[in-house]
């Protein structure tokens, strides 16, 4: 997994939404990055909502000449950049950040990723699920015991953006019921 491999994948993602038309992407960890490079590449991407984000797209005039790491950043001419504050955008966190390693690392860039992206105009927002009721969530939290009350949270944003058709109810905690 490296950054190579996020702009191919990007690339050929872009590509794809060309035939298959808008969508709104949500990722996990690593897929925030390719979400991100995907949404400069064409118009296609109406929003993101990227759960424990772990890679960036940043102007040029951001990078300091550290060398970028697996995750990037990768850096883009600002208008570039600036595409992403066109798409409304929301990075979801989950309440193990108390662990000394791992990826709630990249929470603090990811918060002033999100402040530079309003700079620009931008619509984007952290969520982090402790601070709605929602404790006990890992770096999967779509895939953790209260996922109902998570997916209430997604639903909230779409619906705050205009992007689902769904009924907006207020999210609340929600049990989720064992698969038998």
């Amino acid at each position: 997994d490296n950054v190579d491999n996020g702009n191919l994948q990007a690339h050929r993602a872009a590509v794809a939404l060309e035939r298959t038309g808008s969508v709104v992407l949500v990722t996990n960890s690593a897929g925030g990055l390719r979400a991100l490079l995907t949404a400069i590449e064409g118009d296609k991407v109406k929003a993101i909502v990227a759960y424990e984000n772990v890679g960036f797209v940043l102007p040029e005039s951001e990078n300091d000449g550290s060398p970028p790491g697996r995750y990037g950043p990768v850096y883009v001419p600002l208008e570039t950049f600036k595409k992403l504050a066109k798409i409304p955008m929301q990075f979801v966190w989950g309440d193990h950040l108390s662990q000394p390693r791992g990826p709630q690392m990249a929470l603090p860039a990811n918060r002033k990723f999100v402040q530079l992206i309003n700079s620009y105009g931008g619509k984007a927002e952290i969520l982090e699920l402790a601070e709605q009721g929602l404790k006990g969530n890992t770096h999967l939290p779509f895939a953790d015991m209260n996922n109902v009350a998570v997916a209430d949270q997604l639903q909230s944003f779409l619906a705050r953006h205009n992007l689902s058709d769904a009924p907006t109810k207020k999210p609340g905690i929600a049990k989720s019921k064992p698969i038998n």
